[in-house]
């Protein structure tokens, strides 16, 4: 796996770039700006670009690593995206979320860049096509504290046991490829389920899918329900 590295604090940058190195993963260059990190993904072609969401050198450094990752998503949507962060707000993952294609995307805990076998692991998951999210942040940025009145539970009810089982593996962040293998059918019986699923759930709005995508939509429904105490 080949990676470009976007992070403009010099001392976290070689620090990273030295521990990917001792983890078998190839660091192609790394870079503090959008024009450094577009060179590189040019040149070198990588299967994965991590980036700080805050870059300080840039005109807007609040989400400039966002606003990379959007540029590249559009010049480059083979490559793979991790975006971390201190502390993101909501709109930064529905943002992310609403790349399209809206896969091979992540965001992990900026604090846990020293964890290498959870930030490898990330990367590993977006190069294969999956969505990622800090496993410390679903609930605290995607569940609503308050109760919710869009219906969600009401909505799960709806769905047949082999639907919530489907459901399930997509709030873990498998693709629909990874699902059918592990429950052993085919790739258009998982993707029939979702969209029978999408139909009871109230998105089958394609329109809507454009914005925010309806797996992660689905995913926050399904963590609403199954996690009432954090409401």
């Amino acid at each position: 796996m080949k990676v470009v590295v976007v992070e403009d604090d010099p001392m976290l940058r070689a620090a990273f770039v030295t521990a990917l190195t001792h983890h078998g993963i190839e660091v192609a260059g790394s870079a503090e700006t959008t024009d450094e990190a577009i060179a590189l993904i040019d040149a070198h072609a990588p299967d994965v670009v991590t980036l700080d969401l805050r870059l300080i050198k840039e005109a807007q450094p609040a989400d400039a690593g966002l606003r990379i990752a959007e540029r590249v998503r559009l010049l480059y949507p083979e490559v793979a995206l991790l975006v971390v962060a201190t502390d993101p707000q909501v709109e930064h993952v529905k943002r992310l979320m609403a790349l399209e294609p809206p896969l091979s995307v992540g965001l992990m805990a900026k604090g846990n860049l020293g964890d290498m076998g959870l930030i490898t692991d990330a990367m590993h998951r977006v190069v294969k096509g999956q969505v990622v999210i800090d496993p410390g942040w679903i609930r605290e940025l995607l569940v609503p504290k308050p109760r919710p009145t869009d219906g969600s539970a009401d909505s799960l009810a709806r769905l047949t046991p082999r639907e919530r089982q489907i459901l399930s593996l997509v709030a873990s962040g498998l693709t629909n490829l990874a699902i059918a293998q592990k429950l052993e059918c085919t790739l258009g019986n998982v993707e029939r389920n979702l969209s029978t699923i999408f139909g009871k759930l109230g998105l089958a709005s394609e329109a809507e899918q454009r914005r925010l995508n309806r797996r992660v939509v689905a995913t926050l429904m399904y963590l609403r329900a199954e996690n009432p105490q954090e409401r």
